[in-house]
């Protein structure tokens, strides 16, 4: 009698498995089934933000689905972050990231999320370089006079950034760790107002987008003096890589990376199907254009090429910032 029972049981065990898997596949198989929106932990504007805007168009006609970006700034990315962290896993919620999603949680005790284990990559979208750009009134042409400069006279070379744990940070910091230049780093409340003291000659430098910095220096308002990166941009050929001038600058040697992201526990199925539609969009020709005109250039990957690369920066950020004496704070 007791065998029976549990055949009986077993059976109907086996049934209810077998029907959440059909329903799990169906839901997969009909995604997306509403809205898809693409949080963007910062103000409209910015890289991650006119990345995904331009994404948005190209997923939405792959999909299916409307595709909205959504600003949700503050606390150094971390309100949208951990915002996306929450959400639902079904695909129908993603996270536009940057370098700041692996930065974070070692600047901020209290952070709210885990850049590894609380969400899945989809794919790498775009990567930029940054150009050091320094004030005419500094007296260097060049990267090695620069550092000459700073060391010689210590605490007048001074770098502008946009806040701790961004991407001008980030770079700056390399740059330091790099060189070992006597520089001080100076945060700004963003990088425009940290370009426009450069250009008025009140800070020595600062790291951004040679999309900014490029028409500044055709104008003769800042000078140029390196950029990040392999190889040499065709929009600025005779600005050399800090590779060249025999500086490796761990963390950004391949340029400032962006990517979506998804919350952890979205199935494999839905994770492939955004993938395929990114690996689709990146090959669009306007897309890369349009993108290419601002100093940011297209890139896709797998899954696992931007998990291995997330867990690999997430490592080399946080003994950057232990070495530079950055500890975690409360907010």
């Amino acid at each position: 009698m007791k065998r029976a029972t549990w055949f009986c049981f077993s059976v109907i065990l086996l049934g209810i498995i077998a029907n959440i898997g059909i329903a799990k596949a169906q839901i997969t198989d009909r995604f997306p089934t509403r809205v898809i929106t693409i949080v963007v932990p910062y103000p409209a504007g910015g890289p991650p933000d006119v990345i995904a805007r331009f994404f948005g168009p190209l997923l939405e006609k792959e999909l299916g689905s409307p595709v909205v970006i959504e600003n949700k700034p503050g606390a150094g990315s971390v309100i949208g972050t951990s915002y996306a962290a929450r959400a639902t896993p079904d695909g129908h919620t993603l996270l536009a990231v940057e370098p700041t999603l692996v930065v974070a949680p070692q600047i901020l005790a209290m952070a709210g999320f885990d850049p590894v284990k609380d969400f899945r990559p989809i794919s790498l979208t775009a990567r930029t370089f940054h150009t050091l750009g320094v004030a005419t009134n500094v007296p260097a042409s060049t990267v090695a006079e620069f550092i000459a400069l700073a060391n010689k006279e210590p605490d007048r070379i001074k770098i502008a950034h946009s806040g701790l744990g961004t991407a001008p940070f980030l770079s700056a910091l390399s740059f330091v760790q790099a060189t070992g230049a006597n520089v001080l780093l100076v945060p700004y409340r963003g990088s425009a107002l940290a370009v426009n003291d450069v250009v008025g000659g009140h800070i020595s430098g600062v790291f951004t987008g040679p999309s900014t910095t490029a028409a500044l220096a055709r104008d003769g308002k800042i000078k140029i003096l390196g950029i990040t990166g392999w190889h040499r941009l065709k929009s600025l050929p005779d600005v050399p890589t800090f590779l060249e001038s025999g500086i490796e600058m761990k963390g950004v040697n391949d340029g400032i990376w962006f990517g979506l992201a998804a919350p952890s526990g979205t199935s494999d199925a839905i994770i492939d199907k955004l993938n395929a539609a990114i690996q689709k969009a990146a090959k669009d020709p306007a897309l890369i254009e349009k993108l290419e005109g601002q100093g940011i250039f297209v890139i896709s990957t797998t899954p696992e090429d931007m998990r291995k690369l997330i867990a690999s920066e997430a490592l080399h950020w946080k003994d950057a910032l232990l070495k530079a004496g950055v500890k975690p704070a409360e907010q």
